[in-house]
């Protein structure tokens, strides 16, 4: 799988300061976000279709205050105990009711040297948003360049084709569920078979819970460092603290029974809420246990199958000084909770990659080059088994990099035969592009001069290699009403000095970054939180039985972002 000039999960804008003046868009039509025409809106309502809400971007804006929670720093249980609550912050703001899925208004954020838990309103670097009609000049004003005019035709012909997106799929979904009937009926009997044996599951339990030591331990060092000084110099790094003295044949059984339980699950998995979404980890196993006791261990939130779902987007590996033991830790939850842990392929689970960026010359200095290969080897099993996407609470698209040119729904997705082998990616484009495409930010043209860039809409070539795709607000609001979704969760990309999230295309992109001064970029990690929210909820039993009938009942729920802060900021407030 070849690799542009472009560096891989870095973004190609050099910061996050932006400008916020208006752009000279002449509408073609009153207000973008009201409804086109009554006959339009007549053919939505007997369609059973309601109307798009008006746009209240209800996010805070201009204040970075801290606002402080009065609730306690989290707890430091002693080293026998395996669970860290989920930690109750303040009750969210009144949400916007005409989406399946909203962004809180505050975020959680976590200082590592305070080493307690904070609320911050949402600031103006994390959101997108193009410029709106109410700025804008009348038609024929002076601004109605060429460009202008085209960025007009394409709101309108989006709406347009949301529109007729929405009647695509409440047309096709008695044909959509019954499909998905018979994938949940196989799936739920491949379930009962996806557990490996006992001795195995054992094994990794412990490895979890040996976690859950190491991660108190973590809190209770004193300050916070980079993940490279952690335990460097040491060859074994955390490996027999997590895996045993035997950490060799650990790591080569979890890889082994991962795969397997893998091969057993569909390509496209589907995640109950709550769930927390991790973004790109690297390696970088500090900070994914700084995360956990920050916000909460697995399985440390409710006993059985009804707890927290975990939902790890991709990019386990490579450039970090632990990937070994981030990847054998994943694996072990994995084995151990194999229907509330799920593992989506990321574009660095692959041979190709880890050849390039250091994955596979770990295995080797730290296991030994013949079984450090051999090890390897079983990774990459586990990798081209692993699925490309996770729909979480039956609204929310989880997929590592993006939707590309879009031109795929979830059928075809679901269609998708594994392994997928390097060779397989190259050839299959669109899921080559689940791996690396990446969104075009709404405000793009008000970062740089405007004549270095091409438009924030459509699908263009990406500078990271010669099969990927860049595609704008267009493309995900389109894709989304065709396959009846609500929101778009990707990874895949780190910020210069960013807030390990961001948020885009009219609010139906968020971006997630989970590793910490990734590259020296002095950015913070981030989780995201689903919740179910407000009026509408309904179990997944609910939503079932719906379905059949035809009458699909929205589960309503809210994201929230959950930072861990990063050390060089830290450092540099001192």
């Amino acid at each position: 799988m070849g690799v542009g000039s472009h560096r891989c999960c870095e973004t190609s804008d050099p910061g996050i300061s932006y400008s916020r003046e208006g752009t000279n868009i002449v509408p073609l039509f009153g207000d973008l976000d009201a409804s086109p025409t009554g006959s339009l809106e007549e053919l939505m309502l007997n369609e059973g279709i309601q109307r798009p809400p008006s746009d209240p971007f209800h996010l805070a804006a201009d204040t970075e205050e801290l606002v402080e929670t009065v609730l306690p720093p989290p707890g430091r249980p002693g080293r026998s105990s395996v669970r860290f609550p989920d930690f109750g912050f303040p009750e969210k703001p009144e949400l916007d009711k005409g989406r399946a899925v909203v962004m809180d208004a505050d975020f959680d954020y976590y200082h590592p040297l305070q080493k307690r838990a904070q609320v911050m309103p949402m600031i103006n670097e994390v959101q997108h948003h193009r410029p709106r009609s109410s700025d804008l000049p009348e038609p024929g004003a002076s601004g109605a360049t060429p460009k202008v005019r085209a960025r007009n035709e394409v709101e309108v012909l989006t709406r347009w084709a949301v529109i007729a997106g929405k009647l695509m799929f409440s047309s096709h979904t008695l044909d959509t569920v019954s499909s998905i009937f018979v994938l949940r009926a196989m799936q739920a009997r491949l379930e009962k078979s996806s557990r490996v044996g006992g001795w195995i599951e054992s094994r990794a339990r412990k490895v979890v819970s040996q976690a859950a030591s190491l991660t108190v331990q973590v809190m209770e060092e004193d300050g916070d460092m980079y993940h490279t000084d952690w335990r460097s110099g040491q060859r074994a790094g955390a490996l027999s603290e997590l895996f045993t003295p035997e950490y060799v044949d650990t790591l080569m059984i979890l890889a082994d029974a991962s795969a397997k339980v893998l091969a057993l699950q569909p390509v496209l998995t589907e995640a109950q809420v709550p769930c927390r979404i991790f973004g790109d980890l690297h390696g970088q196993l500090r900070d994914l246990l700084y995360l956990f006791a920050a916000y909460g261990f697995p399985g440390g939130d409710a006993a059985g199958e009804g707890g927290m779902s975990y939902v790890f987007n991709g990019d386990f590996v490579d450039r970090g000084a632990h990937s070994l033991e981030v990847l054998g830790l994943l694996m072990a939850l994995k084995v151990s909770m194999p229907n509330r842990v799920w593992l989506v392929r990321g574009n660095h689970e692959d041979r190709t990659m880890n050849e390039k960026y250091g994955f596979l010359e770990e295995c080797q200095d730290r296991l030994g080059e013949n079984i450090g290969r051999r090890t390897h080897d079983l990774f990459q099993t586990a990798f081209d088994q692993m699925p490309l996407a996770c729909v979480v609470g039956g609204q929310i698209l989880c997929v590592h990099g993006g939707l590309g040119d879009g031109r795929w729904d979830l059928n075809d997705l679901r269609r998708v035969r594994r392994p997928l082998g390097p060779s397989d990616l190259d050839e299959l484009r669109w899921v080559h592009n689940i791996l690396w495409s990446d969104p075009i930010e709404d405000d793009r043209e008000e970062q740089f001069e405007e004549e270095e860039l091409g438009p924030v809409f459509g699908v263009h070539e990406s500078p990271r290699n010669e099969k990927a795709w860049l595609f704008g607000w267009d493309v995900t609001k389109t894709w989304l009403a065709r396959n009846g979704l609500a929101m778009v969760v990707r990874s895949h990309q780190s910020k210069r000095n960013g807030l390990g999230f961001d948020l885009m295309h009219d609010e139906r992109l968020v971006r997630v970054f989970s590793a910490r001064d990734y590259e020296g970029h002095q950015n913070d990690g981030a989780v995201l939180l689903v919740q179910p929210r407000g009026e509408g909820e309904s179990t997944a039993g609910e939503d079932q039985k719906d379905e059949v009938h035809g009458k699909k009942k929205t589960q309503m729920m809210s994201l929230r972002a959950q930072v861990l802060g990063s050390y060089a900021k830290a450092q540099a407030s001192l």
